[in-house]
């Protein structure tokens, strides 16, 4: 087991019950982004057997299961899965607790299922290594099999990245814009974040450019099939200058399916 997934998974066990209690069943930013780019590259339907690879508190194992899909999904803390089974009651979703950073661990959990398809939801920057979940996932796919996942959009949403907003009264006339500054990209590197306002405690994030992120994709064996950039529609409402809806040009999300 990673030294570093070890310490990430302790963080996430303390701070699941109040991400749960935020999150429950998806986010504003997860229903208005995340979860319709994911089922337009996903495609899910009835009776389709669907992998949840760090399902965190289940909220899109409850989504594919209520559209019927046979779902079966895991995370390294077994605190979010105990939360994630609390609020599947009377879904059919077959919850494990496994590191998505140890392969054999994986192997062993896994080993009797195949998937038609198999989905990581804005988890993959939470790994300090993707490659043993990238090869798991490579051999539980059927031969026609996809792959999705989403990520903070690399070149834009980080840490590092600063929300800019100026209002110019140079033509008589206020008006403002609003900008992201993004000051580091090509080097991978983990920060301290905390996803949510008033998060008690932080996790790790681990940026990776976009040539990393794929080449990690490719070297598993993957090919990219598909790949969707969401951002907030101009016409969002109750935008703070500092929300993503303030910069309907700027995606914070990267999407992108794999075959």
């Amino acid at each position: 087991m990673n030294h570093d997934s070890i310490r990430d998974i302790n963080d996430w066990n303390h701070i699941a019950e109040f991400w749960d209690e935020q999150v429950a069943d998806g986010s504003d930013f997860q229903r208005s982004l995340v979860f319709p780019a994911t089922d337009q590259l996903l495609i899910p339907a009835k009776d389709q057997t669907i992998l949840d690879c760090c399902c965190g508190n289940g909220n899109y194992a409850r989504r594919l299961a209520r559209l019927g899909c046979e779902v079966v999904a895991f995370d390294g803390s077994a605190r979010m899965i105990e939360l994630a089974k609390a609020r599947s009651d009377g879904l059919a979703i077959d919850y494990h607790t496994l590191d998505a950073t140890d392969e054999m661990a994986m192997r062993q959990g896994l080993g009797g299922f195949t998937f038609d398809a198999a989905v990581c939801s804005m988890a993959m920057m939470d790994l300090p290594t993707i490659a043993p979940l990238l090869a798991s996932v490579r051999r539980l796919l059927k031969p026609a099999g996809r792959f999705v996942f989403s990520v903070g959009h690399p070149s834009f949403h980080t840490n590092e990245a600063q929300m800019l907003a100026v209002q110019d009264h140079g033509q008589g006339t206020p008006t403002q814009e609003f900008s992201v500054l993004v000051k580091r990209y090509l080097s991978d590197w983990p920060h301290q974040s905390r996803g949510l306002l008033d998060q008690p405690r932080p996790h790790t994030i681990y940026h990776r450019s976009l040539t990393s992120l794929l080449a990690e994709c490719f070297k598993a064996g993957f090919v990219v099939t598909g790949l969707l950039e969401p951002a907030f529609d101009p016409e969002t409402r109750l935008r703070s200058p500092f929300s993503w809806a303030r910069r309907p040009e700027i995606p914070p999300v990267l999407v992108v399916r794999l075959s």
